[in-house]
């Protein structure tokens, strides 16, 4: 299952992620903006998480072993349904933000 138009939206959604990453870090720079907008930059990267974490499902074809690696809470509810009832954790905490190789998100430097 691992169509490309799947590996294409992946990718996208992965870049997404790291220009919001990004663009996240250069505001948190400001230390005067940080201050006075914490839960907006903290919003910021759970949307950059999110994004990562669908693209790789994606690029893994919707598998059931990806989708029991979402570390985050919200997200992995929405996918728990999806899955083998017979495995009753979907806890198993996700891999290093960035796939290796991946480029740095430096887009907003």
């Amino acid at each position: 299952m691992h169509q490309p138009k799947f590996v294409a939206m992946a990718e996208v959604l992965g870049e997404l992620g790291a220009e919001i990453e990004a663009l996240g870090e250069v505001l948190c720079r400001d230390h005067g903006f940080a201050g006075l907008h914490v839960r907006e930059l903290q919003a910021i990267d759970l949307i950059a998480q999110k994004q990562r974490a669908l693209a790789a499902i994606l690029s893994a074809g919707f598998s059931e072993s990806e989708m029991r690696r979402i570390s985050i809470d919200a997200l992995r509810r929405r996918f728990c349904g999806f899955m083998d009832d017979s495995v009753t954790t979907c806890e198993v905490p996700i891999e290093p933000l960035r796939p290796p190789g991946a480029p740095d998100a430096d887009m907003w430097d």
